[in-house]
């Protein structure tokens, strides 16, 4: 085939980009393309896909190099913008664990409010039907972060939904730990710190990488909660206390391997990571992770303690 048919053209690098990571051809709005019998206008949208593509390939490439080796500091500053990858993905970490610690800091001070002000406790058990205000919140700010890019990026929305998330999981939190003893809970809450340190460690350092497993991951979760809901209703009906043990492990295992999978996502390196605009969104789902484990800890040990 001749190099100057116009569908070859198209094909062939452009000769200003720098040498090493495979790039597609640069598109420009009102450029002609032949596809085919057809011929395409590029579209601003066109133009925007192509650097997002451009951008995937390189991120791939640089993964690529490092791994054999073959990429070192000063090559990698040689491009700039999102591609000094090491200090954005430092920066990120560091804007997401700040905010993990300021809501964890806030839910252990409800939680200690209602355990230790008996005024206040007196208060929630009376007002019980509270708990469905706060699930009510809980639930329509985390599909808000989950599903609107816009709400979950964009100030001041973004703060509102983590905000509103934030205040219904710490009443549920503290609604559940009432019904326990401050032993309980203490010893709970150190359980969950620990367990929450060594899967972040582990998930950080090992080359088992979960994030290339997403559908085992889907499975496993839908499996769980499909068990963890049908003992529920068995134990709503029979109170057979061994259901509420195995729940508790189900529970335990499952938000486990969700915290391993999203420590991963944001410490960055592997298949699949969050991107450096997704500070809320990792915020989030670590926290979830968090609060629900400490809740099915509680469940374990509260299993033991009656």
């Amino acid at each position: 085939m001749r190099s100057d048919d116009p569908e070859l053209q198209e094909l062939q690098p452009s000769p200003q980009h720098i040498p090493g990571p495979p790039q597609l051809p640069p598109l420009i709005k009102g450029q002609k393309l032949k596809s085919g019998p057809y011929t395409i206008t590029v579209t601003d949208d066109m133009v925007a896909r192509r650097e997002r593509e451009n951008l995937e390939l390189y991120r791939a490439w640089v993964h690529e190099q490092r791994r054999r080796n073959m990429l070192s500091q000063e090559d990698a500053d040689d491009y700039i913008g999102d591609f000094k990858e090491v200090l954005i993905r430092r920066s990120f970490v560091r804007k997401v664990f700040c905010l993990l610690s300021l809501q964890l800091a806030f839910t252990i001070a409800v939680i200690a409010v209602f355990m230790f002000v008996r005024e206040a406790q007196l208060f929630m058990i009376v007002n019980w039907y509270l708990w469905i205000v706060a699930m009510v919140f809980f639930i329509v700010a985390y599909c808000a972060i989950g599903l609107s890019v816009h709400a979950r990026r964009t100030p001041p929305y973004n703060c509102i939904c983590l905000c509103l998330l934030t205040l219904g999981m710490s009443y549920l939190a503290a609604f559940v730990s009432v019904f326990y003893s401050i032993e309980v809970i203490l010893v709970v809450m150190g359980m969950t710190a620990v367990v929450t340190m060594l899967i972040s460690l582990v998930a950080t350092f090992s080359r088992f990488d979960l994030t290339m497993r997403p559908g085992l991951l889907m499975v496993i979760g839908l499996v769980a909660i499909v068990t963890i809901f049908t003992m529920l209703i068995i134990f709503i009906f029979t109170h057979i206390m061994i259901m509420r043990l195995i729940i508790a492990i189900i529970g335990t295992l499952l938000l486990s391997l969700y915290l391993y999978f999203d420590v991963q996502t944001i410490m960055g390196g592997r298949r699949i990571e969050l991107g450096p605009d997704e500070v809320v969104f990792a915020t989030t789902q670590i926290y979830v992770d968090i609060v629900l484990l400490y809740q099915y800890l509680l469940m374990f040990m509260g299993f033991f303690h009656h």
